[in-house]
């Protein structure tokens, strides 16, 4: 009898995941239209379930929307904005497929992104208006350095990584 209830616990757990919590990968890809929230984050609209999710692109970071970036001549431009229109140009109207869904370190739902064959992810990169996030991959690395020494995107501009500047701007929120 105790085997047969092992048995049981160990199906359950593997079919629903541990016990108060969520399985690993409770969606497995999400298949709708998109827009761009930031230079690297989208609203998906399932068209499966009907559910908009925030998603933000796996192994990449833009710059904020309200990140700055200074031009040659030491010009102020909003390069944060730029990624976000140059993301919601790629993806407007468009069907998109979301897989590999997670939750980073802070909670947030991240997964690589296809339109059509395209990798997303390695566009916004590959294009210019977004960094590779290491901490999370190096995958894109490569793309972020033929970007850079091609003057594509935001990287003709100087400007702090993101995640620095993200830091940054919640250490000043803190006065700390």
């Amino acid at each position: 009898m105790r085997s047969i209830s092992f048995a049981l616990f160990f199906v359950a757990l593997v079919v629903l995941g541990p016990p108060g919590g969520r399985a690993a990968h409770a969606l497995d890809e999400i298949v709708g239209q998109a827009r761009a929230v930031s230079g690297d984050t989208i609203k998906i609209k399932s068209i499966d379930d009907g559910k908009t999710r925030r998603i933000r692109l796996y192994g990449v970071m833009a710059p904020d929307r309200r990140q700055h970036c200074e031009t040659q001549n030491g010009e102020s431009v909003n390069c944060g904005y730029k990624a976000f229109d140059a993301l919601d140009t790629m993806i407007r109207r468009k069907r998109m497929t979301c897989v590999d869904l997670e939750n980073d370190s802070t909670g947030q739902l991240t997964g690589t992104c296809y339109l059509g064959d395209k990798i997303l992810n390695s566009l916004v990169v590959r294009d210019g208006w977004a960094l590779a996030y290491i901490e999370e991959t190096a995958d894109f690395l490569g793309l972020e350095e033929r970007a850079r020494a091609a003057g594509k995107g935001i990287m003709i501009y100087r400007f702090e990584k993101p995640w620095i500047w993200r830091a940054e701007q919640e250490k000043a929120k803190n006065g700390n």
